[in-house]
């Protein structure tokens, strides 16, 4: 006894040709499983989807990641910080221990050898390096004045902790009174101006000495 025909069980591709065979009509334009539903695009018209970006030319379509402009300029930035700064390098080849003195300094290793060496001809290496030294703690002394600035400013006497469910979970509260721990801040405030002030002052000394050797382009 031959076994049932089932086509249910069939490839769709398959079965399409078994009704052809049945019935004698084939329909080439029938596509199995979803209605392809395509949308008239003129020249010039942009759209996305999850992924990607479009844009209509004539002729054909453009396609690229959604975050393709962005990432262009991320490894723009990325290949620029592995470059030497001096227009005139003659180091053929890039390696590690240059691409650390590149992110340290600006300058490749053998770059940066020359450049000191011309500054300690001139006699200025030390102003050059305390120069440095003294604009890195500005940066970072100006950084955390902000922070105490934004303490201040968001200083209370209780705070709470709020969980995912938007319910306090938390809560706590200064351990002096506010009116103190806001005199406190602000006394650090003051000591930290007056701090950045003074190694602002030592570091326009450091200058005035590169100035004065036709150093301060090495800055």
């Amino acid at each position: 006894m031959s076994k049932e025909f089932k086509k249910k069980y069939m490839h769709p591709t398959r079965r399409k040709l078994v009704d052809m065979v049945h019935t004698g009509e084939y329909d080439k334009n029938t596509i199995i499983g979803y209605d392809k539903v395509e949308k008239t695009r003129k020249v010039g018209d942009i759209w996305e989807d999850e992924h990607h970006r479009y844009e209509k030319k004539e002729g054909f379509i453009v396609k690229t990641g959604k975050n393709s402009e962005q990432l262009q300029e991320i490894r723009k930035y990325l290949e620029e910080k592995t470059k030497c700064k001096n227009s005139e390098c003659k180091t053929i080849k890039i390696k590690s221990v240059d691409k650390k003195f590149i992110k340290n300094g600006g300058y490749c290793m053998d770059c940066t050898i020359e450049r000191e060496h011309e500054l300690k001809t001139k006699g200025v290496f030390k102003e050059y390096g305390a120069y440095k030294v003294w604009t890195r703690a500005i940066i970072f002394g100006k950084t955390k004045l902000d922070e105490l600035r934004q303490s201040l400013s968001d200083l209370k006497e209780e705070y709470e902790m709020i969980g995912s469910d938007g319910k306090v979970t938390e809560t706590w509260k200064l351990p002096k009174p506010i009116e103190e721990v806001r005199a406190e801040i602000n006394e650090m405030i003051d000591k930290g101006e007056k701090e950045i002030l003074e190694i602002e002052e030592k570091r326009n000394q450091a200058f005035e000495k590169l100035r004065e050797a036709n150093m301060e382009h090495y800055l």
